[in-house]
């Protein structure tokens, strides 16, 4: 439940907090944190994450041509399906050939759901946002299992650079300034819990793969 009297990112980050942990806490996502996955496991992650965001994205931009709040909080920076696609390509895989797993392809769906109500968007980007502040911890992990210098392999992981917090601050500042009613704050809780089930559920798909 959240409370009104707290502003948009408090509520948005007390309300998600046990989503939150349970996405951060799969077996896959610590892997990953520690670099501990194979290479090949690792680029079948980012092939997914770029399925999931590019069918956000794509929804997202569509939403800031008529819907203020969304237009007001998302910057064309914070698209991160350039990073992932300069990924791909250093990792040798072809966009056009990754199938969804089934969490990929629900989540698709929820995106396509999501544009009757734009804010629904502005609450799973949210969750996609703030993966970036944690990151740039494990872009050095898996820069250091993979021999990786900054760049290509690592874009996704650290987009931002030395500007992350920079960017992650004016984020909270567009969202504070965005005036959410109650309403708007549940309806943009309701993503974020959406977008780390997403998170989990795709973790459970990509360890099945093994």
């Amino acid at each position: 439940m959240t409370d009104a009297t707290l502003p948009a990112m408090q509520q948005l980050r007390d309300s998600t907090r046990e989503e939150h942990q349970r996405a951060e806490h799969h077996e896959f996502q610590q892997a990953l944190v520690k670099g501990e996955l194979s290479r090949d496991r690792y680029a079948a992650w980012l092939a997914q994450m770029y399925r999931v965001h590019d069918a956000l994205e794509t929804a997202v931009c569509e939403a800031t041509q008529n819907h203020e709040a969304v237009r007001n909080v998302v910057r064309e920076y914070q698209y991160q399906v350039p990073y992932l696609l300069e990924d791909l390509d250093f990792l040798g895989i072809d966009p056009t050939t990754i199938s969804p797993l089934p969490a990929t392809a629900r989540f698709t769906a929820i995106v396509e759901h999501g544009k009757e109500d734009p804010l629904q968007l502005l609450g799973l980007h949210y969750v996609l946002e703030g993966s970036n502040n944690g990151s740039r911890h494990i872009a050095r992990h898996v820069a250091k299992a993979y021999e990786l210098a900054p760049g290509p392999g690592l874009r996704y992981l650290d987009p931002y650079g030395d500007r992350q917090r920079e960017y992650w601050m004016a984020f909270k500042t567009d969202m504070g300034a965005a005036g959410f009613s109650g309403d708007d704050v549940a309806k943009l809780v309701a993503a974020a819990k959406q977008m780390y089930r997403t998170v989990a559920e795709l973790s459970d798909d990509l360890a099945a793969k093994d």
